[in-house]
């Protein structure tokens, strides 16, 4: 009994594990520190794929990247890229290149441009909407359809109808916050040449009669308000149209509400046929507009179209539009939006917007990096990243939102949460949290691999300062001031930020937390480790221990290449082909510890490592004294 020896298998790698009751919590197969390695879906340990730039055509020189975009038009997948320089934005629309065999390289389909002439706050949006892809600055709308880039003008609204002469009429349509510009529908009586606008009218832009432009045909008085035509109008109904704007001091205003948000989410109910906007520093919520003849633009913003989310004076930081309903996040709190029909007091049914709590105390605090995951939206908040179970009933439930964050949380805790960038990469069922910290620290997440999902971290210079990341070709691409880089798993290096330059070796250590084996009263011993790899071009692991009595202990060195030109090392110059699973047989001898931490690294330029397993010998000693 007091030289028993068992052997100890970990044949499944469970990823990071920060438990706050400490290391010796751990489960056999979870990792107390782990950088740089990545879980496969085998559960297997592998070196995390390198960073690669994104290889297209060379007419972009590279520059400040203000904005991007990726996602599909109708059957065909683009990737927009804003970017500034010699003074002037330009718009980039790549696709892949299909007809390559690296199917990295892009081909540029279109070039637009917005018509900045500064980098200062252009507040630059894009999002598409009822099948076209918008593409809203400071001072420009475009949107691309068809493959071109077409200017769009904001919607006039037509604000009175029926109106005299004189003025009066019916109230109409809602004045568009995005416009400087109205209209008035008048009724001429085939007499007066006088015919009255509203008193904030300060220009005319376009006079209609019966159809015809008789802008030139009069003359407009600002003081008055007025427009007098050289000729009397035809008596007819409604026949006399007259486009007026306003102040550009109250226009700016008035359109700032607008371009100041950063949020934008399509939702109507069951369907996608209004564009909400929100994230301008305050508490409301603001929706577009149905137009006089029935279509629902991107640039119509009527006035009065917002709700105001909750009494608190909070900014919102997240729209997600989930199953009928759409969830508004702000930092303290999350509430539900749903289209519901209302009844006036005249018997008319009409549609409304409805406004519910789904939780007073738990919200999002990054603006803008609500991801919806597995059909779940995940928020961040200084206490930890929650996912949001909520089914579609929607009924008020503090349950609603799991913290999922619990196995990163001191990795968490200490960084700057506004700094984060968000991705959900759906095709491989990863969720990556880029912290933009010293460290360049990554957290991933493999939600797929169990319930709860593992956690690994990436690090490496080339993961600082990401601005965004996204979704393109079924791979998560990141920007970084002038480019865009993504992770390949056919490269074991960093690439350089400049091109041509100097790529970076990828170090990753893995330690298991501190393993007892079952009998944390009892000294043991321990000596030979037989770990499974899977050969690879340059295949090279470390590996050491450490323990409650010592340290450091001898380092020994596996390596089990498969021949590849591309991977050709004359340093370990072999021809072996075989693929199949080696295990190699480590001796290690760590005498008299109680507990045991086993410890793997990759640390050569260009080497990487995939770990099936291993299994460890332990003979079992004295009572610990």
């Amino acid at each position: 009994m007091a030289n028993d020896v068992k052997m100890f298998t970990v044949d499944k790698f469970l990823g990071l594990n920060e438990s706050v009751d400490g290391e010796t919590e751990l489960k056999m197969g979870e990792s107390s520190n782990m950088k740089n390695f990545q879980i496969t879906d085998g559960f297997n340990l592998k070196l995390r794929p390198g960073v690669t730039r994104l290889d297209y055509e060379q007419e972009r020189t590279p520059a400040p990247i203000l904005r991007s975009w990726a996602g599909y038009l109708g059957d065909n997948e683009y990737f927009l890229i804003c970017d500034f320089q010699n003074g002037q934005d330009n718009l980039w629309m790549y696709e892949i290149d299909r007809s390559q065999a690296d199917e990295h390289r892009l081909v540029c389909h279109q070039v637009g441009a917005l018509g900045l002439t500064s980098q200062t706050d252009p507040m630059i949006k894009i999002f598409p909407f009822s099948g076209k892809l918008y593409v809203i600055s400071r001072v420009n709308t475009v949107y691309y359809e068809n493959g071109t880039f077409v200017e769009e003008t904001p919607y006039v609204p037509l604000v009175i109808t029926g109106a005299a002469p004189s003025g009066g009429g019916t109230t109409f349509e809602n004045l568009n916050l995005l416009s400087a510009y109205r209209r008035v529908e008048y009724s001429a009586d085939g007499e007066n040449t006088v015919f009255t606008l509203p008193s904030e009218a300060e220009s005319i832009s376009k006079v209609l009669v019966d159809n015809v432009d008789t802008t030139s045909g009069g003359r407009f008085n600002a003081s008055a308000h007025t427009f007098t035509f050289t000729s009397v109008p035809a008596k007819g109904v409604s026949n006399v149209e007259i486009t007026y704007s306003i102040s550009s001091e109250k226009a700016e205003s008035n359109r700032m509400q607008i371009l100041r948000c950063t949020l934008a989410e399509a939702y109507n109910g069951p369907s996608d046929t209004r564009l909400f906007v929100a994230g301008d520093g305050t508490n409301r919520c603001y929706y577009s507009g149905v137009t006089q003849s029935g279509e629902t633009p991107a640039t119509y913003f009527p006035a009065m179209n917002e709700i105001a989310v909750d009494m608190s004076g909070s900014s919102i930081t997240g729209l997600v539009r989930h199953y009928s309903r759409l969830l508004v996040f702000k930092p303290e709190g999350t509430y539900t939006i749903s289209y519901e029909a209302s009844t006036l007091t005249d018997g008319t049914t009409i549609g409304s917007f409805r406004l519910y709590p789904a939780n007073r105390d738990i919200g999002n605090e990054v603006s803008g990096q609500v991801q919806t995951v597995n059909n779940y939206p995940r928020t961040i908040t200084r206490n930890g990243i929650y996912e949001w179970r909520i089914t579609s009933s929607f009924y008020r439930d503090e349950r609603y939102a799991k913290r999922i964050s619990d196995k990163v949380e001191n990795t968490l805790k200490k960084a700057d949460i506004q700094k984060i960038i968000a991705c959900d990469d759906s095709y491989n069922k990863t969720y990556y949290l880029f912290l933009n910290d010293y460290y360049g620290t990554v957290l991933v997440n493999r939600y797929d691999l169990n319930r709860e999902g593992v956690w690994c971290i990436y690090r490496g210079d080339m993961l600082t300062n990401v601005q965004q990341a996204l979704i393109f070709g079924g791979r998560m691409v990141f920007i970084r001031d002038k480019e865009a880089f993504f992770f390949s798993e056919s490269s074991h290096m960093d690439s350089s930020e400049e091109p041509g330059g100097e790529s970076t070796q990828i170090q990753a250590v893995w330690e298991s937390g501190y393993m007892a084996f079952g009998a944390d009263f009892r000294r043991k011993y321990s000596s030979h480790i037989y770990v499974s790899i899977t050969p690879v071009g340059n295949s090279r692991l470390t590996i050491t221990a450490e323990t409650d009595r010592r340290e450091n202990y001898m380092e020994k060195t596996i390596s089990r290449d498969v021949f590849s030109f591309a991977d050709l090392n004359f340093n370990t110059f072999g021809f072996s082909v075989n693929s199949a699973p080696d295990i190699k047989r480590i001796r290690l001898k760590v005498k008299k510890f109680t507990y045991y931490k086993l410890i793997f690294r990759v640390d050569e330029p260009g080497a990487q490592a995939i770990v099936l397993g291993f299994d460890q010998q332990v003979r079992f000693s004295s009572m610990v004294k």
